[in-house]
C-alpha cells in the first residue's frame, strides 16, 4: 500500500514524487508476470535443462487455469442481480449496466483477482456522457491511499510507456504518458527526462476516486498462488513419466560373451533379430525398472493436496459422480463454499463502490434520487446444477414469513425477482376483476321466482 498525507494535491507532485509512485508500481510487476504466465501456461517446467541424449519432455496441467475459472464460474456464472425496496428507483443505473453489459466486465475482474490477487477498475464518461467502466492494468496502476487509520483513496496514477515507432530504435523509451485522478479532477501529463507537460485538465462528478481496487482475499493472494510448488512437482512428475518411457524405448541393449561388430549392430537395428546366441551369452536391456503403481499414488497425492489447499474441488472425481440432492452437492463443496464467500464479501464491496459513483453522476447529470448503499442488495446466484422442484418447496413453506422478491430470486430461472413479482401479482389482479365480472353478469335467480298472489 502506497500512503501519503491526506491534504496531498494532485497539481502539485513533482516528477520526481510521481517516479517514486510509479517505481512502486514496477516492482510489483515481476510478481504479477509470474502469476500472468502460469495462468496462461507458461510454467517453470518449461525451461528445464537436462544433458544432452537424455530425454525431455516438458509437459504442464494447467491446473492454475482450471482453478481461477471454476472459481469465476461459480461465483459470476450468473449474473450479479441489485435489489432494493419500493422507497428507490434503480432503474436508471441498472439500465446504465444493460448499456455496457457490466456482467461481462465482473467477470474479466474477478478472474483477474483471481490471477493477481487484486484488480482495478476505471470509472468514467464516454462521449454522450454516459457512465462507463473499464479493466485497468494491474501493472500501470497505483492507487495512493492517505496515511490515516482508514486509509481512504487519495488519489490513482496510472501510466504508459510510449516507444519509438523506429524500427531500429523501437525500443528507446520517448516519453511516459501519466494519468493522476483524484475526487474532483483528472490531470494528463507528458513526462519525459523529468520534465512535466500538462497535456490536459478535466473534472469529474464522480463524487469520489473513479478508480476501485478490488481484492481477492485479506493477503491479496491469487486462486492458485499458495499451490505453485504442488503444481511445478506435478508437472516435474509428469514429464519424467513420459521421460522414462521413451527412456525405455531406447533402452541400451548389453550384449555379453559374444563378439558383436558393427555389422551386426546395422542388422539389429534393421531386422530387429540376433541370430547365432552362443552358449554362454547374454542378450538383455540395460533398463530403470519402474513403478507405476507408486508413481500414480503419488501423482494423485499431489493433485489432491492441489485441490486441498487451492479449496477447488477437482469435479471429474468420483465424489461428484451420480444424482445427488443440492444439500449433499453442497456439502462436498463446504470448503469450496467458504472460500467463495470470503471472495463474494470482497468482490461487493468492489461492486457498492461502482454502485455509489455512478449513483452520483446520475444524480448530477439525470436527477436520479440518491439511494443509500445500506439499501440495496447486491444478489450472487452460485451457478450449480439447481433442483429447483426443492426450492419450490422451500418457498411454498417460508410463504408468508418471507417476502416473495426474495423467495423468487431463489429460483434458477428467474432473472428479475421483482419483474416476476410484478407479473405476477398484475395476472392475479387482472383474474380476480375478471372473476367480478363473470359473476356480475349472471341473472339473480329471485327475479325470475316471483310469487303470483
Amino acid at each position: 500500500m502506497y500512503t501519503l498525507p491526506r491534504d496531498t494535491d494532485i497539481s502539485k507532485l513533482t516528477s520526481e514524487q510521481i517516479h517514486k509512485i510509479i517505481n512502486y508500481g514496477v516492482n510489483l510487476q515481476k510478481r504479477f508476470k509470474k502469476l500472468e504466465d502460469y495462468y496462461l501456461g507458461v510454467h517453470d517446467v518449461l525451461s528445464r535443462i537436462k544433458n544432452s541424449g537424455l530425454s525431455n519432455n516438458k509437459i504442464v496441467v494447467n491446473h492454475p487455469k482450471y482453478i481461477v475459472d471454476t472459481n469465476v464460474g461459480y461465483l459470476l456464472g450468473n449474473p450479479v442481480e441489485y435489489q432494493t425496496d419500493d422507497n428507490y428507483d434503480i432503474e436508471p443505473l441498472k439500465d446504465a449496466y444493460k448499456k455496457q453489459t457490466i456482467n461481462d466486465l465482473d467477470v474479466e475482474i474477478a478472474r483477474d483477482c483471481g490471477i493477481f490477487g487484486l484488480q482495478y477498475e476505471y470509472v468514467y464518461a464516454n462521449e454522450d456522457s454516459e457512465p462507463r467502466s473499464t479493466e485497468i492494468d494491474n501493472k500501470q496502476i497505483v492507487l495512493v491511499r492517505d496515511d490515516t487509520t482508514e486509509h481512504k483513496k487519495l488519489f490513482a496514477v496510472i501510466w504508459r510507456d510510449v516507444y519509438s515507432g523506429d524500427e531500429e530504435k523501437k525500443d528507446k523509451l520517448l516519453y511516459q504518458e501519466v494519468v493522476l485522478v483524484d475526487k474532483e479532477k483528472r490531470l494528463t501529463y507528458q513526462i519525459k527526462n523529468s520534465q512535466m507537460k500538462l497535456l490536459e485538465e478535466e473534472q469529474h462528478v464522480f463524487g469520489d476516486v473513479p478508480v476501485i481496487e478490488y481484492r481477492n482475499n485479506p493477503d491479496f493472494l491469487g486462486d492458485f498462488e499458495p499451490v505453485i510448488s504442488l503444481v511445478d512437482a506435478y508437472n516435474l512428475l509428469q514429464s519424467d513419466r513420459v521421460n522414462d518411457k521413451e527412456q525405455l524405448v531406447d533402452a541400451i541393449l548389453v550384449v555379453q560373451e559374444m563378439d558383436f561388430d558393427e555389422n551386426d549392430i546395422e542388422s539389429l537395428l534393421e531386422h530387429r533379430v540376433i541370430a547365432g546366441v552362443p552358449n554362454g551369452a547374454d542378450v538383455k536391456y540395460l533398463i530403470k525398472n519402474l513403478n507405476e503403481a507408486d508413481t500414480d499414488v503419488l501423482r494423485q497425492t499431489i493433485e489432491n493436496d492441489i485441490h486441498k489447499i487451492s479449496m477447488v474441488p477437482n469435479m471429474s472425481d468420483e465424489n461428484f459422480i451420480g444424482n445427488s440432492s443440492g444439500v449433499a452437492i453442497r456439502y462436498k463443496l463446504l470448503a469450496f463454499e467458504q472460500n467463495i464467500k470470503n471472495k463474494e464479501r470482497y468482490f461487493e464491496k468492489g461492486l457498492m463502490e461502482r454502485f455509489k459513483m455512478y449513483n452520483h453522476y446520475l444524480m448530477v447529470k439525470s436527477n436520479m434520487q440518491e439511494v443509500p448503499i445500506e439499501e440495496v442488495d447486491a444478489i450472487f446466484k452460485r451457478n450449480l446444477p439447481s433442483n429447483d422442484f426443492e426450492i419450490s418447496q422451500m418457498i411454498n413453506n417460508l410463504s408468508g414469513f418471507v417476502d416473495k422478491e426474495t423467495l423468487i430470486a431463489q429460483l434458477s430461472f428467474v432473472k428479475d425477482a421483482k419483474e416476476i413479482v410484478e407479473l405476477a401479482e398484475k395476472e392475479e389482479s387482472e383474474s380476480v376483476a375478471t372473476s367480478e365480472n363473470n359473476y356480475s353478469e349472471i341473472p339473480d335467480s329471485n327475479e325470475n321466482n316471483r310469487v303470483i298472489s
